[in-house]
């Protein structure tokens, strides 16, 4: 099992999710230390499914291939590890739908700490891993073309329009039900989906972007306007 803060930045949740792969193949010695550190910088630690956690893990993995092969020149490495963005992000959008459908176990029961799971901590973790993704994807159109150009279209629109759905699915959940447990850690969510749109706008104002990579970024930057202005109405009111 891993640990997070709920709604924590990709950045923590990463480190985390680091840190528990550390303490699983060190030696029995080290782990106390690790968990400590972990807990000192989380004040309310919540439980991501295995799943969940190794399918954020995999996604960050070949996303921070493929900016090391773009870095490089080695583009055709390149395009293999955007396939690989899109293919594990899809895992990951599976895993959180899973959970967020899935019935909460009869109170008073002892279960499995991954039984006991809920939706909210797993959606809005891979809803972090999706807005990471665009913000990266973003900056890597700058002096590229042809293959990877592609490569990097077919990963932002496909993370764009899974991380829709997704929201589009908590937003429909009924506010006075199931929705009420997602309404905190979504409004906690608010000020990142504003940062990828400034995000995307800082690319197609400073980068030096071919025909197809501007036309690409322009599109997407009508949808993550789009996704801010739904996500504001939905949860900007705040607590």
């Amino acid at each position: 099992m891993i640990t997070l803060k709920a709604a924590a930045p990709l950045a923590l949740v990463l480190s985390l999710l680091a840190l528990s792969g550390a303490a699983a193949s060190a030696p029995a010695a080290t782990h106390a230390p690790v968990a400590k550190a972990a807990q000192a910088e989380t004040d309310d630690e919540v439980v991501l499914p295995g799943r969940v956690a190794s399918a954020i893990r995999r996604t960050q993995r070949s996303l921070d291939n493929a900016e090391e092969h773009i870095d490089e020149g080695e583009y055709r490495q390149a395009v293999t590890s955007l396939r690989g963005v899109r293919r594990n992000m899809y895992r990951a959008d599976k895993a959180a739908r899973r959970q967020m459908n899935a019935p909460a176990p009869p109170e008073g029961e002892d279960a499995d700490v991954e039984e006991t799971t809920t939706g909210p901590d797993s959606v809005i973790a891979v809803l972090t891993l999706d807005a990471t993704i665009s913000q990266s994807l973003s900056g890597l159109f700058d002096t590229n073309s042809k293959g990877v150009v592609d490569g990097l279209t077919h990963a932002m629109y496909r993370t764009l329009n899974a991380r829709d759905r997704l929201l589009d699915s908590v937003i429909a959940l009924d506010p006075e039900g199931a929705g009420a447990d997602y309404a905190d850690g979504m409004a906690d969510t608010v000020d990142g989906y504003a940062d990828e749109v400034a995000t995307v706008t800082e690319a197609l104002a400073d980068d030096s972007l071919s025909t197809g990579g501007r036309k690409v970024l322009t599109k997407a930057l009508t949808q993550v306007q789009a996704t801010n202005a739904k996500v504001v109405a939905a949860f900007g009111g705040g607590e």
